[in-house]
This record gives structure tokens, sequence and C-alpha cells, in this order.
């Protein structure tokens, strides 16, 4: 049975219907931040990375997640494989089997930079998008970026009604309070019902069956 847990920020870990764990984004937030009991996450089998900011890639997370694993596979773009290289981290720039991607360009940050990322789907089950509104296409579940430097929540909920998944789970908030994210849930969730958008929210370690 397919599972959506979501750790921290923008980390997620989704189980598909035969068992297997593929995490996304494992960022600094969920390694150092001490919100989340590491040893929880179970066997991962593969890791995929939406682009090289730190908050989405974590070099010493994702030696950490190899190291007690078994054949773990990482995939990525050629910058993440870049970044990675110094650590004697291998990146498989191909997407493995069921997974589906997008290259777009991350917004536009304020120093002006637009990195590349890499929109990855597991097949209709899950989208996690990174840090783009760009993406024509989602799963079901669409991890929808909710406050960030390069968006507002106003864009994000536009960007949901366009590619219009079943439901959504947020992402990148972790430097909302508790109060202010479950705000901001309800706020966006009632909007986005009234498109037929269900909202999930889903806080640090929360979990769910879609």
């Amino acid at each position: 049975m397919a599972e959506i847990r979501r750790l921290t920020d923008s980390c997620v870990l989704v189980t598909d219907d035969f068992g297997a764990i593929t995490m996304f984004d494992p960022g600094f937030h969920t390694f150092e931040s001490g919100e989340i009991d590491l040893e929880t996450i179970g066997d991962v089998h593969r890791i995929l990375i939406s682009h090289e900011h730190g908050d989405h890639v974590s070099p010493a997370f994702v030696k950490w997640v190899i190291d007690r694993g078994n054949d773990v596979e990482v995939h990525s773009n050629e910058a993440v494989a870049a970044l990675l290289e110094p650590h004697g981290i291998e990146v498989v720039t191909a997407n493995p089997d069921g997974v589906l991607s997008e290259d777009v360009l991350h917004e536009e940050v304020p120093t002006g930079a637009t990195p590349p990322n890499r929109s990855y789907s597991i097949g209709d089950l899950y989208t996690q998008p990174g840090d783009s509104y760009q993406p024509t296409f989602t799963g079901r579940v669409l991890a929808l970026p909710l406050m960030t430097p390069w968006g507002s929540a106003t864009a994000s909920v536009e960007f949901a009604r366009r590619l219009a998944p079943q439901q959504v789970v947020p992402v990148h908030d972790f430097y909302l309070t508790t109060p202010g994210r479950g705000w901001l849930y309800g706020l966006i969730g009632s909007v986005l019902a009234k498109d037929g958008i269900e909202f999930v929210s889903l806080n640090w370690g929360d979990s769910y069956t879609p």
C-alpha cells in the first residue's frame, strides 16, 4: 500500500505499492534540526534530488542514507552530480524505472540566479517539483512549496490550480512557526477546496495513505 511521509521541509518519503521507499530532497533541515528521529526513516531504496541547494541536498545526509542502506541509488541532474562527486557519491542522471522527470529552471532567487531544477514524478502517484512553478504535469499528489524566497502562497495556489492534482501536500515551509504553518495550511486548503483539490496537512513526521 502506498504511503507518503513528510520528514521536514521538502524531504519526503514515498512508499509505493510494492514497498519500495523513495526519498526526495534530503536537505540539511531534516538531517541537522533534530525534529525527526532519523532511525525511523526505514530502508530507503533510492534518492531523488531536484537541485543543488542545501535545503534539498545535504551531502552528509545522502552519505548517511547510503551507508545504512543496501544498494541505494541516487538520481538527479548534472549539477547535483558535480556537487556530490567530491564526497564520493555517484549520481545517476537517467531516471529509474517508473519515474518521470522534467528539467525546468528554478524560480529566480533574490540574487538573480535560476539554477537547473528537475521535477520528479513516481508514475501517476506523486510529484516533487523542486523549486519551480514550471512543471507541466503531476501525479495524483503534488508537493506544494509554500514559504519560499522565490515565490508566494498565491503563486503556489495558481501552480496547483494549473496542474490540478487530486491532492497537495505542503513542502518548503521550515521557517514558519507551528501556528504559522497551521494558519497557512487552513487558508490554502480552503482556497484549493473550491477547485476540487484536497490539501493534506502534513507536519513533521506525519504520514498518510493517498
